[in-house]
């Protein structure tokens, strides 16, 4: 007996072996965080050309490059946390509240009694019957909004990226601060990536993530692929539903590609027909006067013949402002939304 228990242990050690050793070629350790990526079935997002990507890898900080973005944010923040502020109090006059959620008005049905009513309800013998409230009254902003931010070579060599960058944080803490509604964050050049998802709300951690992901290295700003990218992504982020105004905001040195003036006059077109107001937010700083792009100048050829113009001259971007000291893009900008936003309704109503 004591024979067959020794024969059975030696059996059951040796199925436990094998089914250690089994495992282990299932389950090794990966060292490797690369290989910790688990494919679910889902591909990154991107357009037919490859103008917008949507890839949650390229969000994500480096564990090295963690504390630099936390640093950099927080500075960026902390100079940046006024100027928020004021830009929401300006804010607040002109973005206007699109959504009835607040009751008002005296009505035979509804959602709540007035009880101011009741009394002369009760004393009319019940004919005065008007006393509910309905949700009639605009207190909820609905506006969508994308902040994209020239991520070229031509921002780091003229020294606009971080003030690029201090535009794009009073930008996007201003308008969450007055909540008004959806707000994304992208970068272009080469491509357009979406940085931060309409989806989510702009936090801290939001702002660390998106300074990480700003290099400027990108070769080329190419400028009329990015204003279809953003069409794009507003479309994709709306679900279909464009009865809300949406704004796209570029920040840039504001030098486009020379080509591409016909093709952005078209697509700035389409975007006011699709209810989309493009602002572009042209970064100096303190540029000598010579460099800025006021005065920049560009050759053309007419009929063989160079003729000399004002690179601004037929500017393919109506609404643009020329950003040259932080500390004025609250005021500045506040008055030109309400300037922009009177002139497309008076367009609205002419073509009404």
């Amino acid at each position: 007996d004591d024979k067959d228990e020794g024969n059975k242990e030696e059996k059951a050690e040796q199925d436990m072996t094998e089914t250690l050793e089994d495992d282990k070629v299932g389950s090794q350790v990966v060292s490797d965080m690369s290989q910790l990526y688990v494919n679910d079935g889902s591909k990154d997002r991107s357009t037919a050309d490859g103008s917008i990507t949507h890839d949650d890898e390229q969000m994500e900080i480096l564990h090295q490059d963690c504390g630099e973005a936390r640093q950099s944010w927080a500075i960026i923040h902390s100079e940046t946390h006024a100027l928020a502020r004021r830009l929401c109090e300006k804010l607040r006059l002109v973005m206007e509240p699109l959504v009835a959620s607040k009751l008002r008005g005296d009505y035979r049905t509804g959602k709540r009694i007035n009880m101011k009513r009741v009394i002369g309800y009760i004393a009319s013998s019940y004919r005065k019957d008007k006393i509910w409230l309905r949700r009639t009254k605009p207190a909820k902003r609905n506006y969508r909004v994308l902040v994209a931010v020239d991520d070229s070579e031509s921002m780091k060599k003229s020294g606009m990226g971080a003030m690029a960058l201090r535009a794009m944080a009073t930008l996007a803490t201003g308008m969450t601060q007055l909540e008004v509604g959806e707000i994304g964050i992208a970068s272009f050049g080469d491509e357009m990536r979406l940085l931060h998802p309409f989806n989510q709300p702009f936090t801290q951690e939001s702002g660390v993530n998106v300074t990480a992901n700003f290099q400027f290295d990108q070769q080329r700003t190419r400028t009329a692929l990015c204003v279809e990218s953003a069409m794009m992504a507003l479309d994709e982020g709306s679900g279909g539903d464009s009865s809300s105004l949406q704004l796209v905001f570029l920040v840039s040195d504001g030098r486009i590609e020379r080509d591409s003036r016909a093709t952005l006059r078209r697509l700035i077109r389409e975007m006011l027909e699709r209810n989309i107001l493009m602002v572009m937010i042209i970064v100096e700083g303190n540029e000598v006067a010579k460099d800025s792009i006021v005065n920049m100048k560009e050759v053309t050829f007419v009929d063989g013949k160079p003729k000399v113009k004002l690179f601004m001259e037929n500017y393919p971007f109506p609404y643009y402002m020329i950003l040259d000291d932080m500390n004025n893009l609250p005021s500045i900008l506040g008055d030109a939304l309400r300037q922009w936003f009177e002139m497309l309704t008076r367009l609205r109503s002419a073509s009404a």
